[in-house]
């Protein structure tokens, strides 16, 4: 048993299968899409006006298989309506459902040119209004056809580097941001905390690499040496201990004169002084041999009190 059904795009009437009944299908002549109904549902002749030999004649001259539209599966990047339209269906991209790409457009040669233009009646108007007038000569005008070119050129080259500027993105420009505030912070605290840093290791060094005197106590001596002959300075005077006994540990105190004859002792470095006892004073020429002091003279006593001040005369 076949389905009668009437093509309200062109009026043909169409034989469908009983199998078909329920499903989409397209007319073959007009190719308008209808649902096919059921056989309880049929349209005869009488439904449009035609009786049955003109009805059958009309099924007669369109008898011919009907078009199903093929089932497609959901997707957001298919348009039934293109599937409908025709076999050939194609995925629009959603750049396609948008109608077209973003492009970056670049200034092209005329629009510069016409910028130039633009820029040279505005300097035009200007001349006038200032009343600058004469002739150009020929050097002027060679010069002026330089400079356009210049202008033109210049303007077309910071057009294309503006248009070929890499463009920086959020996250670039924020990782830029807390870089310099990072720099910043180290110009204002960092030249105070590395001087708190060197006093601290200066301190360190200095106290590991100190020297410390344990031994007898030092008691301050200086003096001055006078010879009627002059030439005093730069005599090495040295204190030689006169020893008491194996309990005496005293060694040697050394001073040089300054220009005036005048000496402090030192008895180990950087330790001034000498400690308490008696000594025998050698005085050392700028040739280095010792001179002869007077009898009775050469022998002196540090004292751990008073003032130990003594004149050596040559």
């Amino acid at each position: 048993m076949t389905i009668r059904y009437t093509c309200h795009g062109c009026e043909s009437v169409l034989k469908i299968k009983d199998e078909k009944a329920g499903t989409n299908g397209r007319c073959p002549k007009c190719k308008m899409e209808f649902v096919v109904p059921f056989p309880a549902d049929d349209i005869d002749g009488d439904a449009h006006g035609h009786s049955k030999p003109v009805m059958d004649a009309l099924v007669d001259d369109v008898d011919m298989p009907i078009e199903l539209t093929p089932e497609v599966e959901d997707s957001p990047d298919i348009d039934p309506l293109e599937i409908l339209s025709g076999p050939a269906t194609t995925a629009r991209t959603p750049e396609a459902r948008s109608g077209s790409v973003a492009t970056e457009k670049k200034p092209s040669v005329a629009e510069l040119m016409r910028e130039f233009e633009a820029g040279k009646k505005k300097e035009r108007k200007k001349d006038a209004a200032s009343d600058v007038s004469g002739p150009a000569t020929p050097a002027s005008a060679e010069q002026t056809a330089g400079s356009a070119a210049n202008a033109l050129s210049r303007a077309y080259q910071q057009k294309r580097d503006s248009a070929n500027a890499p463009r920086v993105s959020a996250k670039d420009a924020e990782i830029a941001a807390q870089r310099a505030m990072l720099m910043e912070f180290l110009k204002k605290k960092a030249g105070p905390v590395a001087a708190a840093v060197v006093i601290l290791l200066s301190g360190y060094y200095w106290y590991m690499n100190r020297e410390v005197y344990s031994g007898l106590p030092l008691y301050p001596v200086n003096g001055k040496v006078i010879s009627q002959a002059g030439g005093v300075d730069g005599l090495r005077i040295q204190f030689m201990p006169v020893s008491t006994g194996t309990d005496d540990t005293r060694s040697s105190a050394e001073g040089v004169t300054t220009a005036d004859g005048s000496f402090y002792l030192s008895y180990i470095a950087p330790f001034e002084g000498a400690p308490a006892g008696k000594y025998e004073i050698i005085v050392y020429g700028k040739a280095g041999a010792p001179l002869v002091l007077p009898e009775g003279t050469s022998i002196v006593t540090v004292t751990d009190s008073g003032k130990n001040d003594f004149e050596i005369k040559l």
